[in-house]
C-alpha cells in the first residue's frame, strides 16, 4: 500500500532548459569566489568535486563532507573559507535564477490532490545543493516547502540518485518501507532506480524504448490516479 509520494524537482514540479539553467548557475556563483580562485578554475572544480560527491559517496559522510573534502583538497582552501561565500551566494544571488524556469500547473496540482488525498509527500530531488537552495526551488514550483515531510539536502543526505542508498535514506527518513513508496520523476535511470530497492516509480519524462516502471504517462495521469483511488 502507498503511503508517501516523492517528487523530484526539475522537469516533474518545474519545467527548464538545464544546460542554460547551469550556465547561469554557475556563471552567477563563480564570481563569488574570484578572491580565492579564478571563476574559471572554480568552474571546473566545482563539477569535478560534484561528480566524485555523486558517484563515490563515503560512508558515514554526507554530501557536503565528500564535496568539501574533494574541492578542499583539490584547491587549498578551507570549508571555513568556502562555505559563508555559498551561503551568501544561495541567500541573495540563486533567487533571480528563478526567471529560467517555469511552473508546472499539473506538478502542483499533484502535490495538492496526493495531500487533500491523505499521502505524505516527499521531495527526491538530487541532494547537491543546501537546503535553503532546494526550499527555493520548491517555492519555484508555488509550493510551501513546510508541506513536505523531507526535503533531502547537501548537508543531511549521505548519497545522490541514481544511488540506491539515496533512497534507502529517504524511505528511512519518512518512516516506511521503500514498498509503502511511489517516486515520481522524468529522469529514465536517477528516477527510476528508486526500483531496485522496491520503491514502485510513476515516470512521467519523455517515452524511452524498454524502460521498465510501475507507472508512465503524464503527471496530470498521476493525480487522476489518485482521485480514482487506483495506485
Amino acid at each position: 500500500m502507498i503511503k508517501a509520494i516523492l517528487f523530484d524537482l526539475d522537469g516533474t514540479l518545474t519545467l527548464m532548459d538545464q544546460e542554460e539553467f547551469m550556465k547561469n548557475y554557475i556563471g552567477l556563483l563563480a564570481p563569488r569566489f574570484k578572491q580565492y580562485i579564478s571563476p574559471d578554475k572554480f568552474a571546473k572544480q566545482l563539477n569535478r568535486s560534484t561528480e566524485v560527491m555523486m558517484k563515490q559517496p563515503q560512508e558515514g559522510k554526507t554530501n557536503l563532507q565528500t564535496f568539501f573534502a574533494d574541492f578542499t583538497k583539490a584547491t587549498g582552501l578551507t570549508y571555513h573559507t568556502l562555505w559563508p561565500v555559498f551561503e551568501a551566494f544561495y541567500t541573495t544571488d540563486f533567487p533571480a535564477l528563478r526567471l529560467l524556469v517555469k511552473l508546472n500547473p499539473h506538478g502542483k496540482e499533484a502535490v495538492e490532490t496526493a495531500l487533500q488525498n491523505g499521502y505524505t509527500v516527499a521531495i527526491a530531488a538530487n541532494p547537491f545543493m543546501p537546503l535553503i537552495a532546494i526550499e527555493e526551488r520548491i517555492r519555484w514550483a508555488e509550493l510551501s516547502p513546510q508541506i513536505f515531510s523531507v526535503i533531502p539536502s547537501i548537508e543531511s543526505f549521505h548519497y545522490c540518485k541514481p544511488h540506491t542508498g539515496f533512497y534507502a535514506e529517504l524511505a528511512e527518513n519518512l518512516g516506511l518501507q521503500p514498498s509503502e513508496c511511489l517516486m515520481v520523476g522524468n529522469h529514465p535511470v536517477e528516477d527510476v532506480a528508486a526500483q531496485e530497492i522496491g520503491m514502485q516509480t510513476f515516470y512521467v519524462g519523455e517515452p524511452v524504448e524498454g524502460i521498465q516502471t510501475t507507472y508512465q504517462g503524464d503527471i496530470s495521469d498521476l493525480t487522476r490516479k489518485i482521485r480514482e483511488g487506483s495506485l
